[in-house]
């Protein structure tokens, strides 16, 4: 009698084990919050403790201005509009001109360096990963070499090519003379933001070809079958067939080369020099002034950096935003 009542008594908790497992157990939606709560605890942590802990201050020095002289601190738009004096009076013009200042090829070049790579580096990229892609003769081996620059640390690399344009010993600098560029070229305006736009051009060719070859990889064989037995030519089934395929690839290339105009400045700095303004770029002037050590240049270049991000950040997504609508549905 007595083992029965211990057996009654572990069904009974184990009942009311269960019983209470069911009332607190959580419903698949409330599994799946909790799940993404997880995932997205990282990337906010992230944002809070690194992004805007560091930048806090940056947004705070865009709207502080102090006076060299006195040391007095006072709060305003003094950055900004020192910013926009300089831009259209800047008397300035260490770059090697007298037709622009040093306020306006810094912007020039910027943007000169977001054209070129979405204009003409990525279509540069988009053929030759389509051309690689038709199995032509040693495609591996190009797929290789275009991509090799990308594994060498930029450091070396930028050494690398600039030595090829050394005035001595480069064997790339009688060529370029040969152009009409003129002596000590990598120094003037604008040659040297030409120099920097070659090497990104070079340098970036082989990294987006091994992104778009890998979408032309998964488009489906059939589509291509379709294109040969409507006798589509190769420019057709490029058009046609591949661009609308891998436009979602596209569209984030096209958004990555529109934000060097804001982030671009190891490049300039090691190919050129930091002492050269003919090839300053956003960021390689917000950097230059942020280590200058002087309280004034520091708080001009959170103004200057905050100024650009608030005029080129809307203009990436509403361009994100067009091109993402030219071709809907898209999935294979």
């Amino acid at each position: 009698m007595e083992d029965l009542s211990n057996i009654q008594t572990a069904v009974t908790t184990a009942q009311s084990y269960k019983d209470r497992s069911k009332r607190f157990k959580l419903s698949k939606k409330a599994r799946d919050y909790i799940f993404v709560a997880l995932m997205l605890l990282y990337p906010v942590l992230q944002f809070v403790l690194i992004w805007s802990f560091v930048n806090i201050q940056s947004l705070l020095n865009a709207f502080r201005s102090t006076d060299v002289v006195t040391g007095n601190v006072t709060y305003g738009f003094q950055n900004f509009a020192e910013f926009f004096k300089n831009l259209f009076n800047n008397p300035s013009h260490n770059n090697g001109t007298t037709w622009i200042n040093d306020t306006a090829v810094v912007l020039v070049n910027s943007l000169a360096v977001g054209i070129i790579t979405v204009f003409i580096s990525l279509p540069l990229s988009l053929i030759t990963a389509y051309f690689l892609h038709k199995k032509m003769p040693c495609s591996h081996i190009f797929r290789a070499i275009f991509f090799l620059p990308n594994i060498i640390p930029v450091v070396a690399l930028t050494f690398a090519f600039r030595m090829t344009i050394h005035s001595d010993y480069g064997y790339m600098y009688n060529f370029f003379l040969s152009l009409g560029f003129p002596e000590s070229f990598i120094t003037k305006t604008p040659y040297s933001i030409l120099i920097v736009i070659i090497y990104l051009i070079w340098a970036g060719l082989g990294y987006n070809v091994i992104l778009i070859s890998g979408a032309i990889g998964r488009i489906p064989k059939e589509l291509f079958e379709s294109a040969q037995l409507d006798h589509a030519g190769y420019f057709k089934e490029f058009v046609h067939v591949v661009i609308p395929c891998i436009w979602p690839t596209v569209v984030t290339l096209i958004v990555l080369g529109m934000t060097n105009v804001l982030t671009l400045y190891l490049q300039p700095m090691l190919l050129v020099g930091e002492n050269y303004p003919s090839a300053y770029t956003i960021s390689e002037e917000i950097f230059l002034a942020a280590h200058s050590g002087t309280t004034s240049k520091y708080e001009s270049a959170a103004a200057f950096g905050l100024l650009m991000s608030l005029i080129w950040a809307p203009v990436i997504l509403l361009t994100r935003k067009f091109l993402s609508k030219k071709y809907q549905g898209v999935d294979y």
